[in-house]
């Protein structure tokens, strides 16, 4: 049996065994050379180029920093007095429009208190339609702007103009979670929503304003949330049973020995959003130099020399390594080690990350019509209920439908893994999800390569450090109903084309295959899909 090493702090428990120790092991020694322990306690901008930058601006820029709790306290009084506000209004409900590290954070936080709390993130306009079809709820419901991107704001907007034919007043359902002069921000103020001041954005964003509101609002214990997470600082500082620094070496020295794939598994007593806020936190982090994979419901990973896994609650003694705690304390534990992988691979995590393609604002003159945004051309192997639209001399030569899935596969074999980046409804019952997912696990299992899904969201096809290898399958699909944004021409579903166009041109631009496959019919696609990923068509 292999040996494996615990640190253990508190409730807090990391271990490794293997070669994932030895790699861990081998970078520890220049952690501490570096300082890097205290520079991070410290806040030190020196450690990355970003903050640097920022640092010496006389303007100045507040950041979400990796782990620190304190600065969040100042917002409590505010969170409890909006809270109370909701109640007061018969508005008990929360739901957050925004996506990214902050997102998922508040999804767990939410679901560890077991409070209710939505997410409707990106521009696919079926949750949103589901949510005003159910006029009780949406009367009941307060609703949390958070980040600054363009088409969240039009979500907003859209949900705005709902409020208001049921006689409803979006001033008082509305709370903007922004930096100060961001877009979001000026929104907020021509809208007149309370506005919330956060810092820039960051990975770093689990006990951020634009986690914490949301799921304060939505009944969570965030005080005691930032009590627990401040008590696990200390041993942060230290040199011996670092919690944090051992698991950052972990990530990072596998990932610097070759092994930039890692698994996040073995969850049984932990809870799934957990593990998909840590996915985005490290690809964040760490600009895609680590490749995480959540395996929801068992997706088929064979072993390779390029993964390892890493298992919430797991077995010390079989799996490459394992992380156990309660969730404020992993909260800080995996910041810091996500900030510390990122150190050892040599990734900014405060580089600013642009959008594929300016979000199309029509009437503005900026970028495209939204009703006019990249229509998809066929240029491969089309079926009646699948368009395909490639770049790809090898997609565009498939003879059929299965040809194609059967080439994909193959590609995604030899580029290290597939990503399927999915403009289409999430929900598992009433949306793609659960077919999406099907699709994900029988590719991984024909390719025997990790196979993400980025719902609706510009990573990892664009915006980081991976692109040297991957295959890219962009996902979009006629929408049952759509809904025009206020004030703008065209839809949120032309909006999520105009994003997928862009998703897909820029990862072809970076050189990595990329096929687009557009569902005129959504169910019968997916299914058509399915049976050629079998082999049954």
């Amino acid at each position: 049996m292999t040996s494996f090493t615990a640190v253990v702090s508190g409730p807090t428990t990391i271990t490794a065994r293997g070669a994932v120790r030895q790699a861990a092991e081998r970078v520890l020694g220049r952690l501490w050379i570096d300082e890097v322990p205290v520079r991070l306690a410290s806040e030190d901008p020196g450690l990355w180029p970003s903050t640097a930058a920022a640092a010496a601006d006389a303007a100045g820029r507040s950041w979400c920093w990796p782990g620190q709790p304190g600065p969040a306290r100042l917002l409590l009084d505010r969170v409890a007095a909006l809270r109370a506000a909701a109640r007061a209004a018969g508005t008990p409900e929360v739901v957050l429009i925004g996506d990214g590290a902050a997102a998922r954070a508040a999804a767990a936080i939410a679901a560890h208190a077991a409070v209710p709390l939505t997410v409707l993130g990106g521009t696919e306009p079926g949750p949103l339609l589901r949510l005003a079809d159910d006029a009780a709820r949406l009367a009941r419901a307060v609703f949390v702007l958070t980040g600054d991107d363009p088409d969240h704001e039009a979500a907003a907007r859209v949900l705005a103009g709902l409020l208001r034919e049921r006689d409803l007043s979006p001033a008082d359902r509305f709370v903007t979670v922004a930096e100060p002069g961001t877009a979001a921000a000026k929104y907020a103020a021509e809208a007149g929503h309370p506005l919330v001041e956060a810092p820039a954005a960051a990975p770093f964003a689990a006990l951020s304003p634009q986690a914490l509101v949301p799921a304060g609002l939505a009944g969570a214990d965030v005080a005691g949330l930032l009590d627990r997470a401040s008590a696990m600082l200390p041993a942060l500082t230290r040199p011996e049973n670092n919690p944090g620094l051992v698991l950052g070496a972990i990530l990072g020295g596998a990932a610097r020995a070759g092994r930039g794939t890692v698994v996040l598994g073995g969850y049984a007593a932990a809870l799934p959003e957990l593990a998909d806020w840590i996915a985005l936190l490290l690809t964040d982090a760490t600009r895609g130099r680590l490749l995480p994979l959540v395996q929801h419901g068992g997706l088929p990973v064979q072993p390779a020399d390029d993964l390892f896994l890493v298992t919430l609650d797991g077995r010390p003694r079989q799996d490459d390594a394992t992380v156990s705690g309660p969730l404020a304390e992993q909260l800080v534990v995996w910041e810091y080690a996500a900030a510390v992988a990122a150190y050892l691979v040599g990734a900014d995590p405060f580089a600013p990350v642009p959008l594929p393609v300016p979000s199309p604002v029509p009437g503005t003159g900026a970028g495209r019509s939204a009703s006019a945004a990249d229509p998809v051309s066929p240029s491969g192997p089309s079926a009646r209920e699948v368009a395909v639209s490639t770049a790809d001399p090898a997609f565009a030569a498939a003879a059929s439908l299965d040809d194609l899935v059967a080439e994909v596969a193959g590609r995604a074999a030899g580029e290290g893994h597939l990503t399927i980046v999915a403009f289409l409804d999430p929900d598992p019952v009433h949306g793609e999800g659960a077919q999406v997912r099907r699709l994900a696990a029988l590719l991984a299992a024909r390719c025997a390569r990790p196979v993400t899904i980025a719902w609706g969201c510009r990573y990892p096809a664009f915006g980081n450090d991976r692109r040297e290898k991957g295959v890219y399958l962009v996902l979009t699909g006629d929408a049952a109903r759509d809904v025009p944004v206020p004030g703008r021409r065209g839809t949120l579903g032309a909006l999520a084309r105009a994003r997928a166009s862009g998703v897909a041109r820029a990862a072809s631009a970076a050189g990595r295959p990329v096929l687009r496959l557009h569902l005129h019919d959504r169910r019968a696609g997916l299914a058509r899909l399915l049976d050629s990923a079998r082999g049954e068509a």
